[in-house]
């Protein structure tokens, strides 16, 4: 094992540089894409869904949207807010049960493939 050592000043703008680039990243990381705009297409390739799909949602007012020239544009912000409104709560009891369900699945019905012969 080697041993460096530096002055001390060189040292401190060593650590400053250091925490300046993490600040950076962490600040990079908190940056959400919550207010980035789609258009009708992206969200329906985002969505799973039709244009027509979209289209009612749109006239039923479930989905916040601006239009700008005969085009509309959604944040993903709005589409997340769309999917948090509409998500189904279950019990503890309900998740639980599906688990099970899903392990005696795979345990019963599904032969995994471990390579040995």
């Amino acid at each position: 094992m080697k041993i460096i050592t530096i002055e001390e000043e060189a040292w401190k703008q060593l650590n400053n540089r250091i925490n300046a680039i993490a600040d950076y990243l962490k600040r990079q990381e908190e940056n959400s894409y919550d207010d980035l705009w789609l258009n009708n297409h992206e969200i329906c390739q985002y969505l799973h869904i039709s244009e027509k799909t979209l289209w009612r949602m749109r006239t039923k007012g479930e989905i916040a949207y601006s239009k700008l020239y005969g085009q509309y544009f959604y944040t993903i912000g709005a589409i997340k807010d769309m999917l948090n409104a509409n998500a189904v709560q279950t019990s503890d009891e309900y998740v639980k049960e599906l688990m099970a369900r899903g392990k005696s699945y795979i345990e019963k019905g599904r032969k995994l493939n471990t390579g040995k012969q």
